[in-house]
């Protein structure tokens, strides 16, 4: 019978997988380094220097293509392949292929699912908050960074606390699905039809549409003169200043003209 303990890390390094594979399976083999993890006989391999190598390798591969939308589009399958290998074998790995009535073939399989699951999850959520991005507004660059420190974030509560682990992966499949409902009506309020008829939604500040190319009216102008009011509000403030200077400026002139006036009387 396995644990919750057992299950709690198996489901938090897969999940770990599906967010951050590299970051995973570095850990895995750090913390089996320092023994926090006792791996099986067959899966020592993670633990030597050649191996946390590559795993460093995987990490920094992972962080960099997900940041240009044409590597993630082309990789796309190298990253699926990625995340379901890692998923297996740290679920493998964290269970010590000791797992009672469970084959270890079947530990695999569910590390696998599960890392892969997640990884759908996020690309749905990437999906939704992309269409958010404009000139001013850039929430996919923050999650993707958030991603970053998640999963490794994730891998190692796995480790150290495994039900903090789980606790982790519940509420980021939450977040993710209310992110994604908020974003797509948000998405929504800012699109309008394209007026050429051919049936697309536009966004409100676009001049064409990207179906039928049509050139089509701006609905809304985005003022991007130093984040727009922030312009006009130190433009007022630098011209009241200037103004009050005049004024200071002419009653000291009236002042002086005033005292000569009275001499000269």
């Amino acid at each position: 019978m396995i644990s919750f303990a057992l299950v709690s890390q198996l489901i938090g390094l897969s999940s770990a997988s599906g967010t951050r594979a590299g970051g995973s399976l570095l850990l895995v083999a750090l913390a089996a380094q320092f023994h926090y993890v006792a791996l099986p006989p067959e899966m020592a391999w993670m633990a030597t220097p050649e191996a946390m190598g590559i795993f460093v390798a995987l990490l920094a591969f992972e962080m960099f293509t997900q940041r240009d939308n044409d590597l993630r589009v082309l990789l796309g399958l190298a990253q699926l392949g990625l995340s379901a290998g890692s998923g297996a074998t740290v679920a493998l790995a964290s269970a010590g292929v000791q797992t009672g009535e469970m084959p270890p073939w079947a530990v695999g399989v569910v590390g696998a699912c599960i890392a892969v699951g997640t990884l759908q999850l996020r690309q749905w959520l990437q999906g939704n908050v992309a269409q958010l991005e404009n000139e001013l507004l850039h929430p996919h660059r923050w999650l993707l960074r958030t991603e970053d420190l998640f999963g490794l974030g994730v891998a190692a509560a796995a480790i150290l606390w495994a039900p903090l682990a789980l606790t982790l992966v519940i509420v980021f499949t939450v977040g993710c699905a209310v992110a994604s409902m908020v974003a797509r009506r948000m998405e929504a309020r800012s699109r309008r039809a394209c007026p050429a008829g051919c049936g697309a939604r536009i966004r409100q500040e676009a001049s064409r549409c990207p179906k039928c190319r049509a050139d089509v009216p701006v609905a809304v102008r985005l003022d991007l003169r130093l984040a727009g009011k922030a312009q006009d509000a130190v433009r007022g403030a630098l011209g009241s200043v200037a103004g009050e200077g005049r004024r200071l400026d002419a009653q000291v002139r009236e002042g002086i003209a005033g005292e000569t006036s009275r001499r000269a009387g």
